[in-house]
């Protein structure tokens, strides 16, 4: 008997892992400048759970939750084009940081050879559609509750 070597050399077997379906950088900046940055925050933070970044996902939904409360009290206390402005420069603001950072996290992600996929754009949209709903609500009970203490509304 003859000890003969395979014809196909065998491949050391590394664990392959699933793709990951994320959204893009750029989904997730329309996402926060068409339908307000807290659809862009959820996003994000969805992204950030399904690539294994737990910590850095619940730091900005907690972070994004207590800015969502006090720019709904500042854009219901400040005079209209002023708040018009303040609200605009602030999706702006936090459309530039999202994509930034998905965009970093997603390459780094991918420099670990993990493979990504793009999520489905409707699944985000219906997201961002949720949360503007949400985000609505917000900004009706907080000026009910600021009307029902005695704080002047502006118009």
């Amino acid at each position: 008997m003859s000890d003969q070597l395979p014809a196909t050399p065998v491949q050391p077997s590394m664990p392959s892992f699933p793709p990951v379906k994320l959204w893009t950088p750029r989904a997730v900046g329309y996402t926060a400048f068409f339908l307000g940055f807290p659809g862009g925050i959820v996003l994000a933070t969805l992204n950030w759970m399904r690539m294994g970044l737990t910590n850095k996902a619940i730091a900005h939904l907690v972070g994004g939750a207590v800015g969502l409360l006090v720019f709904v009290i500042l854009l219901v206390l400040l005079p209209g084009s002023i708040g018009t402005w303040f609200g605009l420069l602030v999706n702006f603001g936090v459309l530039f940081y999202l994509q930034n950072q998905t965009k970093k996290d997603i390459a780094a992600f991918q420099a670990n050879n993990r493979e990504v996929q793009n999520a489905h754009w409707l699944g985000g949209c219906l997201i961002g559609l949720v949360m503007l709903g949400l985000f609505f609500a917000l900004v009706f009970v907080i000026t009910f509750f600021l009307a029902l203490v005695g704080v002047p509304i502006s118009e």
